[in-house]
């Protein structure tokens, strides 16, 4: 199986937010693979960055060969004056009319559409079934798609995981696709790539595959967390014990548990505990004595006498 794109160490900065980061990743022939995670995480900015769209901050990504990449964004470059008929052609330079896979892309995503009408004319979801259709039109080793499943209808939308399934020859070509629909992410895909906090999680299966090994994964670093907190909570035990008991044990005991506890944030300040610590406590902190209080001319408080010990 063939690598068509990898990358590494790749990174790509903006100014509020590093959105990847050290990112090392490979396309394989036969992928078809489904990108997820919350907007703003980088999942768009990932395809653009695949394929060759923006150039990373740093890294490299390598295409072994020359693949062809067919991409569909979250906006289109179609010319608004042009016809609608103009914008759609195959890559033979053979009329979609012509061939039989051509004619049912267009019939598929296009039916109703006057194909003589001009391109500024057409509604936003028709416009985007015009760029996806054209973009099929062609012959791709891979296709990115970034909300593809957008302004199509239900039957639309099982017609275009049909013809992903079906585009290319088993263990050939490669699928990447952003969406929110996992019934369709289901239907094409048979690995997952999670993008969280700049780095790609990658998952085997579809969204379903994917959803129950992130529930185990998540079980798993309970346990783990879980497991840490115990061994903390011994140690730092052991640790409170006094100076004169932690004098007769091991170094590396001592050495184990400051290495566990390193992580640990403070429980409060430290400036706080400082000072603190500085000041002389004595044995009183605060003391009334035969306090009156009056407000609005009512007695509030009448000969109080309250001590708060250190």
């Amino acid at each position: 199986m063939a690598c068509l794109v990898s990358t590494n160490d790749v990174s790509v900065e903006y100014p509020t937010k590093r959105v990847l980061d050290g990112l090392c990743v490979g396309i394989d022939d036969g992928d078809r693979i489904g990108i997820v995670g919350r907007n703003g995480d980088g999942k768009s900015t990932l395809l653009s960055v695949l394929s060759g769209a923006i150039q990373p901050d740093s890294g490299i990504v390598v295409r072994n060969g020359t693949p062809t990449i067919g991409v569909l964004g979250q906006t289109d470059a179609l010319d608004d004056d042009a016809t609608v008929a103009s914008q759609i052609s195959n890559d033979g330079g053979i009329p979609w009319e012509a061939d039989r896979t051509s004619r049912e892309i267009v019939d598929a995503l296009l039916s109703g559409v006057d194909m003589s009408g001009c391109v500024k004319t057409l509604s936003g979801g028709q416009r985007r079934r015009l760029d996806l259709a054209r973009l099929l039109l062609g012959s791709w080793d891979i296709l990115m798609l970034d909300e593809p499943t957008n302004h199509l209808d239900v039957l639309s939308i099982n017609w275009l995981a049909n013809h992903l399934k079906h585009r290319w020859q088993t263990g050939s070509g490669a699928l990447l696709v952003v969406t929110h629909d996992r019934w369709f992410l289901d239907e094409v895909c048979n690995h997952m790539w999670e993008v969280h906090a700049g780095k790609v999680h990658p998952f085997e299966g579809g969204y379903s595959a994917y959803i129950m090994q992130r529930v185990e994964r998540a079980r798993l670093e309970e346990q783990a967390r879980r497991k840490r907190e115990n061994l903390l909570r011994k140690e730092l035990a052991w640790l409170s014990r006094g100076a004169q008991a932690r004098r007769s044990k091991p170094k590396f005991h001592l050495e184990q548990a400051a290495a566990l506890i390193a992580d640990v944030a403070p429980m409060r300040n430290e400036i706080e505990l400082k000072q603190a610590a500085m000041t002389r406590l004595g044995k009183q902190v605060l003391e009334l004595e035969d306090v009156c209080v009056d407000l609005d001319g009512e007695r509030i408080l009448e000969d109080v006498t309250w001590i708060l010990g250190p």
